[in-house]
């Protein structure tokens, strides 16, 4: 009677992953007074010991993931297990071909921060947090405390502005000016990167030169019958005045359920260098906030969700009347249908953009006001993608469609008019691309076709002195591009494949570089509504080795050639103006390996070079450095769990850049250490302590900011839900 009663108060355990979705087939052991009783979760990760077994604790096995044992306390109706991944050695990408498959099997170049890279690297931002990821060439862009111009990506070397930018499937490059909102898209809320290296235009289309990034982020569980659960964190140290942030998931009616993720952050330190400071300088600060609510159907093979995405994020620079401040509002929809060998997914997209700009007249007057920049920017988007997935053949199709209108209005102090530029812009491609494999070989060939249109472009510059308006209105155009790829993979071995791949690109110029004007301190940046795009060919050739089942090891050589290059050009001490460059080009050296250290460790080692200069041009520019591309990068890494502590270690070094195309404005190079530890806190929370910048390196992220200092912040997480989430870590573990 005894035993039975218990047996009753005993719980049931739900074990899921970490992205909250159900792991079945998992073994569970029950132990307790009468031994022992071993099931299997269902579909819903659901399990239950035998009826009249008195269950004390459990222990819970699934492959992929390390072992965890806990404690079951009597009269909780159900205890939620969440399982974490062992550390892989290689990873899988959708982004590189637009079907999911193995790094090790892919016939173009590929990289991937998976979840725990992700959860253990030292980083406050998200650029910050991609220094780890092989081939993006973090430019130095401190996102906090930088002009949102020089928020830019790069990939494989190949320039900015050359590369694509997608989350959860959505362009995240502003598509007036170009920049990336990281501010919008906080470090905590990332889950994943992936990067194709290497030509991405004939699948993505405009921009797509030297990579696509593709990031993902917490969203609402993917299953039915998942329990709620979330977390919400608090942090204190650092540069932080505040540092907090929440997510929560939840099932809210039948087939479906929701998500919501808000941060926020307020911090301040001294960016200014010291051959640049005036006796008014003081400390800079940065705040942002980001709210993101995604709702999701979760019955049937076809599911529809809506995602909302608000964030504001303001910089004082440290002097008055310098400052930026920024406004985004995003809503999507997406329908995605699976089948049993095809995908087919819908999505559109709304996002409204607001940028303020207040510059001062250093270094002649600082602190007065220069002039107030208003930029507001619209923009929409629709894109489709379908997958046929047969034995030896994938079928991947894609058409998207984008259009765009800013306008970008500079007045004075008192309010006058000085410039104002606007117009309008769409982008539409369509691609086909075909995957075969035979044998040892695999296959890719596919091509797009993209047009470029603008209309409306109008600028005016009003005369300081004589208050005369210059007005140019340019003639619409419609540009057109075929973009190609083409890659072949051969398999040596089943440890060794050679790979090698072609591809043609194009980028298309942002409305920002055709109709904004603005300055520099006394530097003027002149648009160039005559811009044309530019035109792109990478080649790649690499070769990718498992040495046996605990190492992975690539190698790749990329050389990219670009034509009619937008770059600015110096045509006095205080103009700058964007032009059509002739050509530039990069060759580059990419090297990756990763090795397992016991069951649940595992070390990332990464290195690049590459020699990205301008072949032919403005005689003062042949041969100059291509402007915020490191000419060096490499990044070691640790991720690992040791009895109950989660820890990582990351040393990154980057290389010399230039912050002009004169290479007159080096920004150095820098090695910076980091990590990050976690221990069980009560309550079935976490304390992390995490070091950046160890050694307090100074060093400048743009001509006119310092980077960090050293910072040491201490985090508490505590989970959330009906019911406490067990994460204990696996007692399996080899200590390191």
């Amino acid at each position: 009677m005894l035993a039975a009663a218990l047996a009753a108060l005993d719980p049931a355990v739900i074990v899921v992953d970490d992205d909250g979705a159900p792991v079945a087939g998992a073994t569970v052991r029950f132990t307790g007074p009468g031994g022992a009783d071993i099931e299997q979760t269902d579909r819903e990760g659901d399990a239950s010991p035998r009826a009249a077994f008195a269950a004390t604790a459990a222990t819970v096995d699934a492959p992929g993931f390390a072992t965890i044992r806990i404690t079951l306390v009597p009269g909780r109706t159900a205890e939620r297990i969440v399982l974490h991944r062992t550390p892989s050695v290689i990873g899988a990408v959708r982004v590189a071909t637009g079907s999911n498959a193995s790094l090790h099997r892919l016939p173009v170049a590929a990289s991937v921060l998976d979840a725990q890279a992700v959860a253990d690297t030292p980083a406050t931002t998200t650029d910050e947090l991609l220094r780890d990821l092989p081939g993006f060439d973090r430019d130095r862009s401190n996102s906090a405390y930088t002009n949102y111009g020089q928020l830019r990506v790069s990939f494989d070397g190949a320039g900015n502005d050359r590369g694509v930018v997608l989350v959860d499937g959505i362009p995240a490059q502003d598509a007036f000016g170009g920049q990336v909102d990281w501010q919008a898209y906080p470090a905590g809320e990332i889950a994943r990167a992936e990067l194709l290296r290497g030509a991405g235009s004939a699948l993505y289309g405009s921009g797509g030169v030297g990579g696509v990034l593709s990031l993902l982020t917490r969203g609402p569980a993917s299953g039915p019958g998942v329990p709620p659960d979330g977390f919400v964190t608090v942090a204190a140290g650092g540069l932080s005045l505040s540092d907090d942030e929440m997510f929560y998931r939840s099932a809210i009616g039948p087939g479906l359920a929701a998500s919501v993720y808000t941060s926020t952050t307020d911090s301040s330190y001294y960016i200014t260098p010291i051959g640049m400071r005036t006796k008014i300088d003081q400390n800079a600060r940065s705040q942002s906030d980001a709210t993101q609510v995604r709702l999701r159907t979760t019955a049937g093979a076809g599911s529809f969700e809506g995602s909302f995405l608000f964030s504001t994020d303001a910089q004082s620079q440290g002097r008055p009347n310098y400052d930026f401040g920024r406004t985004f509002d995003q809503q999507s929809l997406r329908y995605t249908l699976a089948g049993d060998h095809t995908q087919t997914s819908i999505a559109y997209y709304n996002r409204d953009t607001f940028v303020i700009n207040l510059a001062d007249q250093y270094p002649t007057k600082p602190g007065v006001v220069r002039y107030v920049q208003h930029v507001p920017s619209w923009e929409q988007g629709v894109y489709a993608t379908w997958t046929s997935t047969g034995p030896n053949l994938t079928v991947d199709a894609r058409a998207d469609l984008r259009a765009v209108h800013g306008i970008s209005d500079q007045r004075s102090a008192t309010g006058v008019l000085q410039q104002i530029g606007s117009g309008s812009q769409s982008l539409d491609g369509v691609a086909l691309q075909l995957t075969e494999r035979l044998g040892r070989f695999e296959a890719l060939a596919g091509a797009r076709y993209d047009s470029v249109a603008v209309a409306g472009e109008r600028l005016v510059n009003v005369a300081s002195s004589t208050g005369i308006s210059t007005v140019v209105n340019a003639p619409a155009r419609d540009d057109k591009a075929v973009s190609p790829r083409v890659a072949l993979r051969y398999d040596l071995s089943p440890a060794i494949a050679l790979r090698a791949s072609s591809g043609s690109g194009f980028r298309a110029p942002y409305l920002n570089e055709l109709v904004r004007s603005f300055n520099v301190g006394a530097v003027q940046m002149a648009p160039n509504p005559g811009l044309i795009p530019e035109r792109a060919r990478t080649d790649t050739a690499g070769f990718d080795v498992l040495l046996g089942r605990t190492s992975h090891f690539s190698f790749d050589l990329t050389r990219t050639l670009v034509t009619d290059g937008i770059a600015f050009v110096t045509f006095s001490p205080t103009l700058q103006r964007r032009e059509n460059v002739a050509r530039e080009a990069t060759d580059g050296a990419l090297a990756t390996f990763t090795q397992s250290i016991g069951r649940c460790a595992r070390f990332r080692l990464s290195g690049q070079t590459q020699y990205a200069r301008v072949t032919d041009g403005p005689a003062a520019d042949i041969g100059k450095r291509l402007a915020f591309v490191p000419d060096r990068a490499a990044t070691g890494a640790v991720d690992a769990q040791s009895g109950t502590l989660r820890y990582g270690v990351e040393a990154s070094f980057l290389g010399q850049a230039y912050a002009d195309d004169l290479n007159t404005e080096p920004l150095g190079h820098a090695l910076l250490l980091g990590g990050k530890v976690s221990t069980p806190l009560g309550g079935d929370g976490s304390l992390t302590l995490q070091v950046e910048n160890l050694t307090n390196r100074q060093y400048l992220t743009s001509v006119d900011r310092l980077a960090e200092p050293s910072t040491v912040t201490l985090r508490a997480t505590f989970p959330l839900g009906p019911t406490a989430a067990r994460t204990a870590f696996t007692t399996s573990c080899e200590a390191l």
